[in-house]
C-alpha cells in the first residue's frame, strides 16, 4: 500500500484545515469552508484513496452531519464546517503477501506522542500482533526490525529482506498473575539498524522494557516484577529513558544477555537462574529495574558467563560419570533380556528331558506291560498331566518375566528423570532406542517361538493317547497290507497248500 500520494493530497487539506488529531487508528482534520477554496482539493485525496482501494477508509462531515463524497461536494457553502475523518484501523489488519501491514503517520509530533505513550506488554500494541511497515511523513532517520520498519518512504525493502529471530516463547518461563493480558514477546521488538533519535528512542525503551520483563521469574497483578535469587526482589519495571548513547548501550547488552540465556533451552533453567542469583544482591527495591540494573549490568554479565562454564566444566564431568553409569544400567538391562531367552529355553529343555526321563523310566520300564497301561488309560492321564504342567509353566514364566522386565524399564525412567540435567530427552531416548528397544524387540521374537514350542508340547502331551492309538492302528493296518502281499507273491502252490490245510481242518 502507498501512501506518498495520500500524504500530498493531504498537505493541501491540512493547508486549509483549523484544527487536526492523529493516533494509530485515526486522523482527522476540520475547517471552515470558503469559496476561495477548490472543490479538487477534496476529489483528489477522495481519487487517492480510492487508487489504494480504501475509499471506505475517509468519512465526510458537512456540519456535523455524515455524507456521501458525491453531496459533501455540493453541500459545501461559504462558512459551512467541514470535517474529514480518515480510519486507519480499516487496513491495520490487511497484510499484504509478505506478511506485512502498511501504515502511516502524517504528524511527526502525534507519531512521537503515540509511541510515547505505547505499552510494549498490552495485546493491543500493534508489533505484538504482526509486522508493521510505518510511513511517517518527512521523516529521514530509518530505523527497524525484523517485525517492523519507521521511514519516509512507501519502500520496505529492509523489513522484507530482515532475518527474522526465533520465538523463544519466554512467557512459559516466567508466572504471570495479571488479570489482564501481558505479552511478553521479546523477538518482534528487536532493533536491527537505525540510531537512536526522537523517535527510534521509545522504540528502544519498550525493547529493553520488554527484555528486563524476560529476565524476570514473576509478573504480579500489580505488573510489578519478581526476582527469585538469593532473595526475593519485588520492584517496578519502568524508569526514565537513558541519553541516548547509553541506551544503545543498554539495548544491545540486554540483547545479547536475552540471546544468551534463551537460545539453548537445555540450559535456560541455569543461565536465567544465575541471572536471578547475582542481580538479587544489588538491586535496590526502591528503583525500578530499568534504573537500578544498568549500572550493574555489564559486570553481571560477565560474571554469570564465567559461572555457566564452570559450571559446564563440573556438569560435563557429571554427565560422563551419570552416562557411564547409565550405559551399565542399560547394558544390564539388555543382558537381562538375553538371560530371559537363555532361562526360559533352558526351562524348556529341563521339561521335556524331566518328563522323557521320567517315562521312561516309571512307565516304560516295563515293556510288557505299556499296552496295558493304554489299555486302561492311566497313560492318558499321565501325559495330560504334563500337558498342563507345561502350559502352567509357561504361563507363570511369562508372568514373573513380565514383572521384572516392567520394572527394569521403571528403573532405566528413573535414570532418564535424575539424568534430564545431563542428558537431552532425546539423546536418552537415543541410546535406549539403540540398546534396550533393539534387544527387546529381538526377546519378543525368541519368547514367542519358545512360547509357541510349550504350547504345542502341552497340546501333544494332552492329545498323546489319541495320536498313539491313531498310529498303532496305522501300523497294524500296514502290517496286514504287507501279509497279504506277500502271500499273493508266492503264487498258486501256496494257495492250493493253503487250501488242503482249509480242507484237513474242515474234517
Amino acid at each position: 500500500m502507498k501512501f506518498e500520494n495520500i500524504a500530498e493530497k493531504l498537505d493541501i487539506i491540512n493547508g486549509i484545515s483549523t484544527s487536526h488529531s492523529e493516533s494509530w487508528s485515526n486522523l482527522t482534520f476540520e475547517g471552515v469552508y470558503s469559496s476561495r477554496y477548490s472543490n479538487s482539493f477534496f476529489s483528489d485525496l477522495y481519487d487517492a484513496f480510492t487508487k489504494e482501494g480504501i475509499s471506505k477508509a475517509i468519512v465526510f462531515y458537512v456540519d456535523n452531519e455524515k455524507i456521501l463524497f458525491p453531496d459533501f461536494i455540493e453541500n459545501l457553502d461559504e462558512g459551512s464546517e467541514w470535517k474529514i475523518h480518515i480510519n486507519k484501523a480499516s487496513w491495520l489488519s490487511k497484510f499484504d503477501n509478505t506478511h506485512i501491514c502498511h501504515t502511516f503517520f502524517y504528524y511527526i509530533d502525534n507519531f512521537i506522542e503515540w509511541v510515547k505513550e505505547s505499552n510494549p506488554f498490552e495485546d493491543d500494541y500493534p508489533l505484538n500482533n504482526g509486522c508493521y511497515h510505518i510511513y511517517v511523513k518527512d521523516f529521514c532517520e530509518d530505523f527497524g526490525g525484523p517485525n517492523f520498519l519507521v521511514n519516509g518512504s512507501d519502500s520496505a525493502c529492509k523489513l522484507a529482506m530482515e532475518d527474522s529471530v526465533s520465538d523463544f516463547h519466554v512467557e512459559r518461563y516466567i508466572r504471570i498473575n495479571c488479570n489482564s493480558d501481558f505479552i511478553i514477546a521479546p523477538h518482534k521488538h528487536i532493533i536491527s539498524w537505525g540510531d537512536v533519535n526522537n523517535i527510534s528512542k521509545f522504540f528502544y525503551r519498550n525493547a529493553i522494557l520488554v527484555f528486563l520483563a524476560s529476565l524476570c521469574d514473576e509478573i504480579t497483578k500489580e505488573k510489578k516484577i519478581i526476582i527469585k535469587g538469593y532473595k526475593h526482589v519485588l520492584m517496578e519495571i519502568g524508569g526514565e529513558i537513558s541519553k541516548d548513547e547509553d541506551l544503545l548501550i543498554y539495548y544491545n547488552l540486554l540483547l545479547d544477555i536475552y540471546k544468551w540465556i534463551y537460545t539453548s533451552e537445555d540450559s535456560q533453567a541455569i543461565k536465567k537462574k544465575l541471572f536471578a542469583e547475582r542481580a538479587s544482591l544489588d538491586l535496590y527495591q526502591n528503583q525500578s529495574l530499568y534504573d537500578s540494573l544498568y549500572p550493574i549490568l555489564a559486570d553481571i554479565y560477565s560474571q554469570i558467563k564465567e559461572q555457566y562454564f564452570y559450571i559446564m566444566y563440573d556438569r560435563k564431568d557429571s554427565y560422563q560419570k551419570e552416562l557411564k553409569d547409565m550405559l551399565k544400567d542399560i547394558k544390564s538391562i539388555t543382558d537381562l533380556f538375553s538371560n530371559k531367552i537363555r532361562s526360559i529355553l533352558g526351562n524348556l529343555m529341563r521339561d521335556v528331558l524331566a518328563a522323557l526321563i521320567l517315562i521312561g523310566i516309571t512307565l516304560f520300564s516295563k515293556v510288557t506291560e505299556v499296552n496295558a497301561l493304554f489299555d486302561n488309560n492311566l497313560i492318558s492321564y499321565v501325559f495330560k498331566a504334563f500337558g498342563i504342567y507345561f502350559w502352567c509353566s509357561v504361563v507363570l514364566q511369562i508372568i514373573f518375566d513380565y514383572v521384572d522386565i516392567n520394572r527394569s524399564f521403571k528403573e532405566l525412567d528413573y535414570w532418564k528423570n535424575i539424568t534430564r540435567s545431563y542428558i537431552s530427552a532425546d539423546k536418552f531416548s537415543e541410546y535406549k532406542e539403540q540398546t534396550v528397544n533393539k534387544r527387546f524387540r529381538q526377546l519378543l521374537w525368541y519368547y514367542i517361538l519358545i512360547i509357541l514350542l510349550y504350547i504345542g508340547i502341552g497340546y501333544f502331551c494332552c492329545s498323546f493317547q489319541s495320536i498313539w492309538k491313531g498310529a498303532t492302528q496305522f501300523q497294524k493296518r500296514r502290517e496286514r497290507i504287507e501279509n497279504i502281499n506277500n502271500v499273493l507273491q508266492k503264487g498258486p502252490s501256496s494257495c492250493n497248500f493253503l487250501m488242503e490245510e482249509k480242507n484237513d481242518t474242515i474234517i
